[in-house]
This record gives structure tokens, sequence and C-alpha cells, in this order.
């Protein structure tokens, strides 16, 4: 099983991520084609910066659509959370020039069972980095002040992907941990409920992902999970968010 966790930066994928492999109990896929190719950061770094200086977004798209081809691989032999997956790749990566390759790709492997789209405003996920670290290199990316999540909509649709999309915007790191492991305990449990969680959660609901539709999904929940249970998780998240912040 493979769940993948996609959103620009500063939307709180990396917090999400390591919440969801502790209580999931699954390991955490970060880079698979770094892991793939057994790279150091250096060797990563030179590729990536060899790739984009110098060949069109073909080689781009393939380069990284490999990694992600080995981690649906992995999902088959075992559960793993993917920290960003196709619709990342397709996001920086696709053109005109390659729509066949992102198509032949989605025809012919696939996506992770379930995708978790963060979404944040530009400007939240500008303040949460600088709130983070004001001397983060990624404020110094000119396309943050412009990244929008059109093509992660985009991907979505076109290739008809199974997700849910959160809307952080004015939730803490507790809260969108809460909701998203109590989508996913529902998503897994069974096919009505499967359902209720992407139709919620669907992109089309994405900005009236208010208090409205989570209480709808914690009424839902409270048929189905134990307090004791919800008490403990509620300890873990404290537990894991001292040390990993949005």
């Amino acid at each position: 099983m493979l769940i993948s966790i996609e959103g620009l930066d500063g939307v709180g994928k990396s917090t999400l991520t390591s919440v969801l492999s502790s209580e999931l109990k699954m390991p955490i896929i970060s880079k698979p084609i770094k892991s793939l190719l057994e790279l150091t950061p250096d060797q990563s770094k030179n590729i990536t910066n060899k790739i984009y200086g110098n060949y069109s977004k073909n080689l781009q798209a393939m380069y990284y659509l490999l990694g992600y081809l080995s981690a649906l691989e992995d999902g088959k032999n075992g559960s793993y959370i993917l920290d960003r997956g196709f619709i990342s790749t397709y996001y920086f990566s696709s053109g005109e020039e390659n729509e066949e390759l992102f198509d032949f790709f989605a025809l012919n492997y696939g996506f992770p069972e379930l995708t978790v789209l963060l979404y944040a405003s530009i400007e939240e996920r500008i303040k949460r980095i600088t709130n983070r670290n004001s001397l983060d290199k990624d404020l110094m990316k000119t396309r943050i002040y412009k990244d929008d999540y059109t093509k992660h909509f985009e991907a979505i649709r076109r290739y008809n992907i199974p997700h849910i999309a959160i809307n952080t915007e004015k939730m803490n790191e507790l809260e969108v941990a809460s909701i998203v492991l109590n989508a996913i305990e529902l998503w897994r449990s069974d096919d009505d409920n499967r359902k209720f969680v992407m139709d919620l959660f669907s992109i089309d609901n994405l900005q009236s992902s208010n208090n409205l539709t989570y209480q709808e999904l914690s009424e839902k929940m409270f048929e189905k999970v134990k307090v004791k249970k919800l008490e403990r998780r509620k300890k873990l998240w404290k537990k894991l968010l001292q040390t990993n912040t949005i």
C-alpha cells in the first residue's frame, strides 16, 4: 500500500509525513530516485542542476518518473508513505512536449492507493516558512511567490487520481494531523466510507473545507473510534509536533 503526500513548500508535508509514518507504522519514501540510484546528497544535487540546466522537460520528467515508478513497485510489497510523487513531478516537469509521457505513465502504472493533497495560499505558506526560519533557502526561490495549485488540480482531474484534499489555511499541525489520520482510517474501513471521505475532501470542495466539513468527518468518526484511542493519538501528535513545525 502506498499513500502519497503532495503539496507546495511550506504547506506542512514533512510534519504530516512524520506523523502518518509513526501512527500508521509505514516507512517514508522520500526522493525515491535518489534511493533507487543510491545517490549521495551532493550527487543528487549535481544531477538535478545538470538536468534542469541543460535538458528539456522530457528528460526532467523521465528522471523523476523513474523514481516514482520505483516507489510504486515498493508499494506492491509493503506499506509506505511517499513524500511527493506523480503530482509533484507533473507540477515541476509537465508541458505540451511531454503530455504523452505522463499519459503513458498514468495509463500503464497508475497511482498510489491514496494521495493526500495539502493546500494553503501563497501568503500563508510564505508566513509559515518565515516563522520557521527567516533565512530558509526556500524564500530565495522566485517561484515560491507565484506558486499556486493549478497544475496539481489539473493532474488530479486529468487522471482521476484517488485523493483527499485538506485546506490547512486556518489549522495548526495538530489539527491537520488529526483530520488526515481520521480521514485515512475511515477511508480504509470499507467502500462506503471510502466514497464518503473522498467526496467530502475532493478538490471541488477544497475551498468549502471549513469547520462544517470537518465536523461531518468528526461525527462519522465518533461512531468508529474509541475514546482511549483518540487520547493516545493526541499524546503521540503532541510529542511529534514538538520537533516538527510547519
